[in-house]
């Protein structure tokens, strides 16, 4: 919203806020990797004597992002992914789920730093605390947030056993 261009999200008709778009998704994407992943990608190595490798990595991610998302959609969609609340009209987060007649299987990675295991294990208490069927799975990986995109894998196995234990109880 700091760019230029940004016209106040009217930019339509006019140049898009690129520059600015650019710098978010350099923020965002860092939020992404854990510390161990960006020190293994990158440590402290340079790409030039002014450049350190991590800052080209991050720029050519920038302005990629740009070719292929609007500024008001990444925006919007990160602002409703920090205001939303789960137990938000509800007197707590178990009573959320008052109504919840299905199984749940729950996934964390211990480096993801944009949804940390320990909020995930908020949401598993909630379920059990209405004696809802719940498995929970901590996976570990250097990763960050970024994990669920790498270890597809152990995921992938971890759906499947769920869906067949609950085909065999449904069935």
């Amino acid at each position: 919203m700091a760019d230029p261009d940004w016209c106040d999200g009217n930019y339509y008709d006019k140049r898009p806020p690129a520059r600015g778009l650019a710098v978010a998704r350099m923020v965002g994407h860092i939020t992404y990797m854990s510390d161990h992943s960006m020190r293994e990608k990158f440590g402290r190595r340079r790409r030039d004597e002014h450049q350190f490798e991590v800052e080209s990595y991050l720029r050519y991610r920038g302005t990629q992002f740009v070719d292929r998302f609007d500024a008001n959609s990444y925006l919007y969609i990160t602002k409703a992914m920090d205001y939303f609340d789960l137990s938000e009209g509800h007197h707590t987060l178990a009573a959320a789920f008052s109504q919840v007649k299905s199984r749940f299987l729950v996934i964390s990675f211990t480096s993801d730093w944009l949804y940390p295991s320990y909020q995930s294990l908020d949401v598993v208490r909630a379920l059990r605390g209405r004696n809802c069927d719940v498995a929970y799975c901590e996976l570990s990986s250097t990763y960050g947030h970024d994990a669920f995109l790498v270890t597809v894998a152990e995921q992938t196995e971890l759906v499947r056993g769920f869906l067949a234990s609950t085909l065999r109880i449904r069935g």
